[in-house]
């Protein structure tokens, strides 16, 4: 099997031969007339070869049936299925004329959408896509693209529409339908009551869509109190990323009372279309013997270089007390280049808790540690993005700029685990 782990963006088939056409001009229409009808004459795939019927030499032993629908199921048709927010690679049919741009995409790592560094932090919700599946599924689409038997084919349910986590401990419904237009971007942010009669303490939370062919993404919150102070985050929801409870015995404060505040991101279809959400809420069974504390790593004021094409922008979080991290959420801003949170701990001790390379629009996931990172007193969490200049072709002298210029969201959050004080009591 060929390995394909050392090949680079230049060395990868482009998009296919339309992906970058201009707008029509004049002398331009006789063109696109002629590369309409050897679109259509290629249909439905984008590639020679790819058109049913076509003779295509088949060099690989693996197959769809077989084998790369196994890799798809796994890791891709949470969202590539009928009905999803992306187009379907549920069956052979409906994913081998998108073969070589599931190759392009892979080898690029642009999918499953996953911006941490692979060596620098380990998360329990990193994508499950091995180097084995990848260089599986680059034969494939390089050997042919062949079917297999149909007696090969999976058997029995691909997607668990439900609730990945089981049935919520409180599931709430917004208060009415969101309408979106054909083609939509929207955004629609909505509070509900939690009805909680007393305190109790957060371990997950989940969205369920209620068309998930519209629902882009999602951001909780909990809502100020006073309903003029700064709404607390929770957590964010991206389709195809299933959400992961707090380790046993950690939880979030829920007060008696409070709302929960989502703002979700539509993206419209072909026709107009509807959804009414559900947020599901996992509580602790009892109170827990570790609160979550949200560390927020950010100086919105601290001006960036100027002059250079990519500046840097470095910030520091202190720990007064120790604790242990959790979860960590780095900013997604399609403008970073590069962002790398580490703790220097004051035994001298240091520790990338996370890398991340580039940003996928509106997807920024919380990363679960899989093994909690201790944090002493005094530890420093120091944060550094390299952020692209926009305009990299500006002239005049360079203007100065500060990260709030570019988003309104911290560099970094650190969800950090702190013992109660009634556990440290017993």
């Amino acid at each position: 099997m060929r390995n394909t782990s050392k090949l680079i963006d230049n060395n990868v088939m482009q998009l296919g031969p339309f992906s970058r056409l201009k707008p029509a001009g004049p002398g331009r229409r006789v063109s696109l007339l002629i590369i309409a009808v050897f679109a259509c004459w290629i249909a439905p795939g984008l590639w020679p070869g790819s058109r049913p019927g076509a003779h295509v030499p088949i060099t690989t032993k693996m197959t769809f049936n077989r084998d790369v629908v196994r890799i798809l199921q796994r890791n891709c048709i949470s969202c590539h299925r009928p009905g999803g927010i992306a187009f379907s690679l549920a069956t052979y049919e409906e994913a081998r004329p998108w073969a070589k741009d599931i190759e392009y995409e892979l080898l690029r790592q642009k999918m499953p959408p996953w911006n941490a560094v692979r060596g620098f932090g380990d998360f329990i919700n990193a994508p499950q896509l091995t180097q084995r599946d990848i260089d599986l599924i680059v034969n494939w689409t390089d050997g042919g693209t062949p079917k297999g038997e149909d007696k090969d084919f999976p058997r029995g349910p691909t997607y668990n529409p439900g609730w990945q986590l089981g049935t919520p401990d409180l599931t709430l419904k917004t208060a009415s339908e969101c309408r979106v237009a054909a083609g939509q971007d929207k955004y629609e942010t909505v509070s509900v009551a939690t009805g909680l009669k007393e305190d109790r303490s957060l371990t997950a939370i989940d969205l369920h869509p209620g068309n998930a062919s519209i629902v882009h993404c999602a951001v909780f919150y909990l809502e100020s109190a006073t309903g003029d102070g700064e709404d607390l985050f929770l957590s964010s929801w991206i389709p195809g990323q299933n959400p992961v409870r707090f380790p046993d015995g950690v939880g979030l404060l829920l007060p008696a009372g409070s709302r929960i505040k989502v703002k979700i991101h539509y993206h419209g279809g072909e026709a107009e279309a509807a959804d009414r959400s559900e947020i599901g809420i996992y509580l602790a069974p009892k109170p827990p013997a570790r609160k979550i504390a949200l560390g927020i790593v950010s100086d919105a004021r601290r001006l960036m270089p100027t002059g250079e094409a990519t500046r840097s922008i470095r910030t520091e979080y202190t720990v007064d007390h120790e604790c242990e991290l959790v979860a960590i959420r780095p900013a997604a801003s399609q403008s970073i280049v590069s962002l790398q949170s580490t703790a220097y701990r004051p035994d001298g001790t240091q520790e990338v808790l996370i890398w991340t390379r580039g940003a996928t629009y509106d997807w920024a996931p919380v990363y679960h540690l899989r093994r909690p990172a201790r944090l002493p007193r005094g530890t420093k969490i120091e944060t550094v993005a390299y952020i692209e200049e926009p305009d990299s072709k500006q002239t005049g002298p360079p203007k100065e700029s500060r990260w709030s210029d570019i988003s309104r969201e911290p560099l970094c959050i650190l969800w950090l685990a702190t013992r109660t004080a009634e556990a440290q009591a017993r």
